[in-house]
């Protein structure tokens, strides 16, 4: 899986005319998937219906999210099925928000690996 997270300085590049190139770079990686067989899902995720839940008390608690303090987040996820670890840190490396903020690359613990 790969985590794309965005921040006010992300965001703010892509308000500035940069979205384009934004939407070209990842047209491009998923066409690229799909050729090579490796895309299995992307999806953005939303940031204005987000809820928080913990417990206090051993009551469970909500708060509106994505996080109570700190400006960054989690903007979207691929799941890429590829031979090895340095495949999708090959891939995450070419998105355009790793310019502004982290990508994390991770592996699924409950599926199966790639063939």
């Amino acid at each position: 899986m790969i985590l794309i997270h965005s921040n006010e300085t992300a965001e703010a590049a892509w308000a500035d005319g940069l979205q384009q190139s934004l939407y070209d770079t990842h047209d491009a990686i998923i066409e690229e998937l799909i050729a090579k067989e490796e895309f299995v899902d992307t999806n953005e995720l939303d940031t204005e219906n987000v809820t928080v839940i913990g417990h206090h008390n051993g009551q469970p608690i909500t708060t509106r999210g994505p996080f109570t303090e700190g400006t960054e987040f989690v903007g979207g996820y691929y799941i890429v099925d590829v031979a090895s670890h340095e495949r999708a840190v090959e891939i995450a490396g070419r998105f355009a928000e790793a310019k502004h903020s982290p990508i994390e690359v991770r592996r699924l613990m409950h599926t199966e690996q790639a063939s």
